[in-house]
Formats: C-alpha cells, sequence, structure tokens
C-alpha cells in the first residue's frame, strides 16, 4: 500500500454534509479540495507492469516505510527506500514511475510539494477501527490486496467514533464502500469530529500476507 501525507492544515468553509466525487477520470482528485467533498476516488484500471513488479513482494518487505520527502527528491527517496530493503530499485521502474505522477497530483491539488511517503506490505490487521485522520490529505493507493474500507457520512455515529467504540456501533447502517486494487483516493482528515474527514479503516488481512 502506498501513501502520501499532506501535513497542513488550511482554513476552508465546513459543509454541513460532506460528499464523494468518484470518477474514471483522474481529473476527479482535483475536486478534493472542494468544501462538500472529502473523498476524491479515481477508479482506474490495474496496470499490468506495475502488478507484474508488485506480486514478488512479500509483508517482510516494508513493514512500514515512512520518510519525509518532496516532489523533487522523490524518485531518489523512493530508490533509497527500495535499497534499505534489498531491493533493485532498476526491477521496481513502473511502480516508481506511477508513485511518481500520483506524488505530482497530490502536489497539484493541495499545493505544495513536500509529503510524508509511506510503503507499507501489510500481514497483520492495522488501523482496522473506523477511524478519521488528523492530517488535512492523505492519497492513498493499494497495489495489492484487499483496499481500505469507508463510510459515508450519513452511515457514521458520530458519538461512538468518539468514543472509540466498535465498528458495529460506529456504522449506523448499511455496509462500508472499499477501494479496489490501483484505485487512488485523496481523503480529507480533521483535527476534530465535526463531519468534515472522511470515515475509514483498513481492511482485515491477517494470514493473507497482502
Amino acid at each position: 500500500m502506498f501513501e502520501l501525507t499532506e501535513t497542513k492544515f488550511c482554513n476552508s468553509p465546513l459543509a454541513s454534509s460532506m460528499s464523494h466525487a468518484i470518477d474514471k477520470h483522474p481529473d476527479v482528485l482535483r475536486k478534493v479540495s472542494e468544501p462538500g467533498i472529502n473523498l476524491a476516488l479515481w477508479t482506474r484500471q490495474p496496470e499490468h507492469a506495475v502488478k507484474q513488479e508488485v506480486a514478488i513482494l512479500s509483508a517482510s518487505h516494508f513493514p512500514d516505510v515512512r520518510r519525509r520527502t518532496s516532489l523533487g527528491s522523490f524518485d531518489d527517496d523512493g530508490c533509497a527506500v527500495l535499497q534499505q530493503q534489498g531491493l533493485n530499485p532498476e526491477n521496481f521502474s513502473s511502480l516508481r514511475a506511477d508513485m511518481q505522477q500520483l506524488a505530482a497530483r497530490l502536489a497539484k491539488v493541495c499545493g505544495s510539494s513536500e509529503f510524508i511517503y509511506r510503503l507499507v506490505t501489510i500481514a497483520g490487521d492495522e488501523c482496522c477501527r473506523f477511524h478519521l485522520d488528523r492530517t488535512p490529505l492523505r492519497l492513498i493507493c493499494t497495489y495489492q490486496g484487499p483496499g481500505t474500507e469507508w463510510l459515508a457520512d450519513w452511515q457514521v455515529d458520530r458519538e461512538a467514533l468518539a468514543r472509540s467504540a466498535s465498528n458495529e456501533e460506529i456504522t449506523r447502517f448499511g455496509q462500508p464502500s472499499q477501494f479496489e486494487q490501483f484505485w487512488v483516493g485523496i481523503m480529507k482528515g480533521e483535527s476534530g469530529n465535526r463531519g468534515k474527514g472522511l470515515v475509514h479503516r483498513s481492511p482485515a488481512v491477517a494470514g493473507s500476507n497482502q
């Protein structure tokens, strides 16, 4: 799973009810900057070359790699991460190019070229409780295995969320939606619990080496 996090909150109007922008065209990602949108989701198709490269990775390769990076140094930083894990960056040229273009798209959306970069292969159940990010924006893409699950605003019991209740209590009704492989989402976070940030969780993957 690949993540980029923008770290500085900016002041923006708070919509009374948040919604999502979902489309097959990458320009949909820009809509996350609109006040009433807390998820912009690009439902793109998988890329064969990238799938081949990530297929050789196991859960032990990236237990949880985080690195501060910038758009200008992104590929060099990515190569360094691969080398630290004993991997040859030349064997991941398609993956690197894909992550680079996603970083460029996030930079256009948030107006910043500095991010926190995270690359992780997950074998356990991480962040499996529904929660809010405490960061302004986060771009996420799952290349292999099950993707992030999220709730629409009207599905969320905010009181249950505030007291860190169970997923069953937080979900008022219905089932969560879920990213598919290669889908790219930019989600909003928030410092409080006023209904601005996207409520989401990592899926259960224990034992799957995804």
